[in-house]
């Protein structure tokens, strides 16, 4: 689900996913926050702040790609994701996805 490009994903999904990967994005700013008179526990949050960046936004491009496949639109507008993560993350989450079979897959939340 968080890697693969290819298939569809419903609105629902696609918000409780997406969500869960901000969570993941979030946690080591709290554990930053949290340690804030320890040097060197907040360089081991910062570390692991920089490398969940990294892979969440992996998950997202490839979640927002399953969506835009759901909406019929090509997987390549997923890269806008890296200029307005959170808002195009919101209008993914909005706009309703196509009926039926389409050019992506059959039917949503397949493979």
């Amino acid at each position: 689900m968080f890697f693969g490009l290819s298939g569809r994903i419903s609105r629902a999904a696609y918000f409780l996913a997406g969500l869960l990967l901000y969570l993941a994005r979030f946690f080591p700013v709290y554990r930053i926050l949290i340690n804030s008179g320890s040097d060197g526990a907040q360089t081991f949050w910062g570390g692991a702040f920089l490398l969940t960046i990294g892979i969440t936004l992996v998950c997202h491009i490839a979640l927002a790609v399953k969506r835009l496949h759901d909406l019929n639109a090509s997987g390549w507008f997923a890269l806008v994701f890296l200029v307005g993560d959170f808002l195009f993350y919101l209008a993914l989450c909005l706009v309703p996805g196509t009926q039926g079979s389409n050019t992506y897959g059959s039917r949503t939340n397949a493979p």
